[in-house]
């Protein structure tokens, strides 16, 4: 009897415990569309704590590269640098026709969150179009009429 118990107590044990060993947490759902086409790739470090990465859209089977992004203090993980864009709101604008976003990131693999990144300039162009912004995709760079400058 008490050979019987022992063995059934300790299979049980060893049944909790080998679960135990599976401790990966569920990736994090991807982000609504179009941000789960979004991500920061090709990230490199330079001097001054200074990390550039390329803004890519698209899925697996085709990419575009929207630009490149510049950020301070952005702790990059060596080998294979991909973040995911988890959502972007626009920032101020110096110029009304110039769109600046902050892009919350994480990392897909462990699903931390990582600093927001300031997208501006030309790669900000092209983010707000793949956002639909309507003013972007009908602007059209013109010549200050005011200008005093001459062509």
């Amino acid at each position: 009897m008490r050979i019987s118990k022992t063995r059934s107590g300790s299979l049980a044990i060893l049944i909790l415990l080998s679960g135990c060993g599976d401790l990966t947490h569920p990736t994090r759902p991807l982000p609504p569309v179009p941000f789960a086409y979004l991500s920061l790739t090709a990230c490199r470090a330079y001097a001054s704590n200074i990390v550039e990465c390329q803004l890519e859209y698209g899925t697996r089977f085709g990419r575009q590269r929207l630009g490149p992004v510049q950020q301070t203090g952005l702790n990059i993980s060596g080998g294979d640098s991909r973040y995911q864009v988890a959502s972007c709101y626009p920032v101020s604008m110096i110029q009304r026709e110039l769109p600046n976003f902050v892009c919350r990131i994480y990392e897909p693999r462990s699903g931390t969150d990582v600093s927001p990144v300031l997208i501006k300039g030309g790669t900000a162009v092209r983010l707000a179009r793949v956002l639909g912004d309507r003013e972007q995709i009908q602007y059209r760079w013109m010549p200050d009429k005011w200008s005093r400058l001459e062509d």
